[in-house]
């Protein structure tokens, strides 16, 4: 559209306040009289009409599509929306707005995301996660201060990327016609933080007789991006059974779920598997995690780092700090990277008490040591007639990794009569036929001379009921354990497993005694 009016310098002329709305989305270069605009909005009316309002004034510029993460590069170098104070006003007007619009939805909470590559405001809209807005990692961490130091009238102390703080915004900081009567923040650094990771949630109070806008007026929103692939613990080693016996667990409202096994038998993985997909077939639940470190980055979640801590106490009072800080996040699904000590147990004991969904790891050597291994950190506070309730400890997983032998340079134990001790002999011939037994070769070209063809898993799955947990309080692991396993769907031991798949052939005897267990008669084995 071509004008009569001459063209003004930018830099001498005081724009018209940018529409919050567009406030993320453009970029100005007052040397080159252009104004570079996500592409999405480039035809927004309220931008056209803000042209033609400035164009009246005299000021004309020239409108530059392009991509959002283009605009954003611009900002970061120095080209923005106006001077500071005009963007800081953008900035804390854009952040009623938004909040203003969750509380349209009558969002019990607000997740403002920073994720390193780009940010993402979800919300809680009746009990699941819905995806507000999506933008760049610096506007996200704009608003997270804008918010914090502009909006919130209660607050620890000033914004410090690297702390944990709180907040609150009081109703008569919010426009009064959205009823909101609270805001309780809680913000802090999160994975990944390298790339200065971070989040902000906003618990929002509604006055009474709040309705938010009629559902016929509102846009659908939808659900966070679920992670990609499917369930993988078939080709893990785990048995059908198995994993339908996870998935009951997955599928609790509540409870700790405990993974348990040395150092490298994959329990790490397996209970990721296990997350990953919750996030696919429930991607409306808040995932929380607390890790010394973050093993496995969870798109769909927000993970928490311990570090700093320089000895097991204060990993342990560090562990119990976040779980406060995850809690008052509202999460559904807690995470904790292992139950190292007393402070951490109890967090997560609480947790699941208090309705929230807890996995976690643990080092026995036995699924049904987790009692004595919990009693063993604090007695008194971690007594097994408090937490020995299947509602509140709903299943506890163990696994362990075997070598699977190559089938082209394995040999039949036959060929290697002294290869195995007496001992080991007498005992597998109880458990069956020992003929099809092989044993480690040399090593091929098909396995890298190695011997053997990667790792699988061999696993046990305790979903626990009443009377398990009533034996363990009344009669002793051991009791417990014994009973259990006569059950008919109960699972076979991991070294009952292991067994198997020696006399099939699949395993080196010598490899179920260095990752599982002694091999005993079968008659022993309880």
């Amino acid at each position: 559209m071509e004008s009569n009016l001459a063209t003004v310098d930018i830099k001498q002329v005081s724009m018209l306040p940018i529409p919050s709305s567009l406030a993320d989305k453009v970029a100005i270069d007052r040397v080159g009289n252009a104004i570079y605009v996500d592409r999405r909005a480039a035809g927004d009316p309220q931008l056209l009409t803000w042209q033609d309002r400035n164009r009246s004034q005299g000021l004309i510029f020239h409108i530059k599509p392009c991509d959002v993460d283009e605009v954003a590069k611009l900002r970061a170098g120095g080209l923005r929306a106006g001077n500071d104070e005009d963007d800081d006003l953008i900035v804390r007007n854009h952040a009623i707005e938004i909040i203003s619009n969750a509380a349209k939805y009558s969002a019990s909470d607000i997740h403002l995301m920073m994720r390193g590559a780009y940010s993402e405001i979800q919300i809680v809209v009746k009990g699941g996660l819905r995806v507000l807005k999506r933008l760049t990692h610096q506007e996200g961490e704009s608003l997270a201060r804008a918010i914090y130091q502009g909006v919130a009238k209660t607050r620890d102390n000033s914004y410090n990327p690297l702390d944990f703080q709180n907040a609150q915004i009081p109703g008569d900081a919010l426009p009064p016609n959205i009823g909101v009567s609270s805001i309780r923040i809680v913000r802090g650094p999160s994975y990944p933080q390298a790339n200065d990771g971070a989040f902000m949630t906003m618990r929002l109070q509604y006055v009474a007789g709040h309705a938010g806008a009629r559902q016929t007026d509102l846009k659908k929103l939808e659900f966070p991006r679920q992670p990609e692939g499917r369930l993988r613990l078939k080709e893990m080693g785990w048995t059908d059974s198995q994993v339908e016996k996870l998935k009951a667990l997955m599928d609790a409202p509540n409870g700790l779920v405990i993974f348990t096994g040395p150092t490298g038998s994959g329990k790490t993985t397996s209970m990721f598997e296990a997350l990953q997909e919750v996030a696919r077939t429930k991607p409306q639940r808040r995932l929380v995690t607390v890790e010394d470190p973050v093993e496995y980055p969870m798109e769909w979640a927000v993970q928490m780092a311990v570090t700093g801590a320089k000895n097991d106490k204060e990993t342990g009072e560090a562990f119990g700090e976040r779980v406060r800080v995850a809690l008052r996040m509202a999460p559904n699904i807690v995470l904790l990277g292992e139950l190292r000590g007393p402070e951490v147990a109890i967090a997560a004991l609480e947790a699941s008490v208090t309705g929230h969904q807890v996995w976690t790891t643990m080092h026995v050597t036995d699924p049904f040591l987790f009692v004595e291994r919990l009693e063993l950190m604090d007695k008194d506070r971690l007594d097994r007639r408090v937490f020995c309730d299947h509602k509140i400890v709903r299943g506890v997983v163990a696994q362990r990794l075997l070598a699977r032998l190559c089938p082209h340079c394995s040999v039949p134990l036959a060929t290697r009569p002294s290869y195995l001790s007496e001992r080991i002999v007498a005992a597998l011939k109880t458990w069956g036929d020992i003929s099809r037994i092989r044993v480690r070769g040399a090593g091929c070209a098909e396995c890298g001379h190695d011997g053997t063809q990667g790792r699988f898993a061999v696993s046990e799955v305790v979903v626990t009921d009443a009377e398990v947990m009533r034996d363990f309080i009344e009669h002793g692991s051991d009791v417990a354990r014994k009973n259990h396993r006569e059950k008919p769907d109960a699972d076979p031991s991991m070294l009952e497993a292991a067994i198997l798949h020696a006399l099939a052939g699949t395993v080196d005897p010598r490899s179920i005694e260095d990752s599982v267990d002694l091999i005993e008669p079968k008659d022993k084995v309880r």
